[in-house]
């Protein structure tokens, strides 16, 4: 049975709410939740950058998972957590980004360990595109903004320069991909190591070596990635167990 591509009100407003918390929580992560207050609107316009940014890169890429699911015959629906919603605008607060307020979840009756791996892959080569596409537009349309309050993470990131906002939807997006990709369960990563290692090291071998060529990646990204990779595996294997 071949289900069409579909989303009813509930998971629309669910993908709305969740869209709008992960881009309120990017926001306190970056300018911090006093300029909210003491900076109005400087808060607004990069709430605003993080839903163009941050936002379609998350909806987009659970959107892939459901195409491809749909695709392979199952039934995919979107479904916000609460918990993890919550807990994500908490630790946004102490500067810590657990972005996961929600996911799609699929539903078939049989499903090949190919299929699963191939339906995990789309999304993180959704935010592969994303980033693309905020390159090329960083390229040939760049858009300076000029933030006056001393937004430090950004400066760490980008240098004392303007602040770029394709570029930073690059970077972003790329980071969304280099994430989920950690072969840790849940994340998209372990489904695809666990389906085929060499599709796995391919996809991470390629990421890696467009991010160098773009200037995304620096040495200290790489020890971060994987140093957030083995810590994760653990966390992983510690509270799900060794999963194959």
């Amino acid at each position: 049975m071949k289900y069409g591509f579909y989303i009813d009100t509930r998971e629309a407003m669910e993908i709305l709410i969740s869209v709008l918390a992960i881009s309120f929580a990017f926001t306190i992560v970056f300018v911090g939740l006093n300029s909210l207050f003491t900076d109005t609107t400087e808060f607004l316009v990069f709430m605003a950058l993080s839903v163009v940014t941050v936002g379609s890169g998350f909806v987009l890429h659970e959107m892939g998972h459901k195409l491809v699911a749909i695709y392979y015959g199952a039934y995919a629906r979107f479904q916000m957590w609460v918990q993890g919603l919550v807990f994500m605008l908490i630790t946004s607060m102490w500067g810590i980004l657990f972005a996961a307020p929600g996911a799609v979840y699929i539903y078939a009756p049989n499903i090949s360990k190919r299929d699963n791996g191939i339906i995990s892959i789309a999304g993180p080569f959704v935010n592969f595109l994303i980033m693309s596409v905020f390159f090329l537009l960083a390229l040939v349309a760049p858009n300076y903004i000029y933030f006056s309050s001393d937004l430090s993470i950004l400066k760490s990131l980008f240098g004392s320069r303007p602040f770029e906002v394709w570029r930073f939807g690059a970077y972003i997006n790329f980071v969304l991909c280099m994430f989920n990709m950690i072969p840790a369960f849940p994340l998209d990563g372990s489904k695809v190591f666990s389906w085929s290692k060499l599709a796995w090291f391919g996809f991470i071998s390629i990421m890696f070596f467009v991010g160098v060529s773009i200037g995304l990646v620096t040495i200290g990204f790489a020890i971060t990635w994987f140093i957030m990779l083995m810590i994760v595996v653990l966390i992983s294997t510690l509270i799900f167990g060794p999963r194959r």
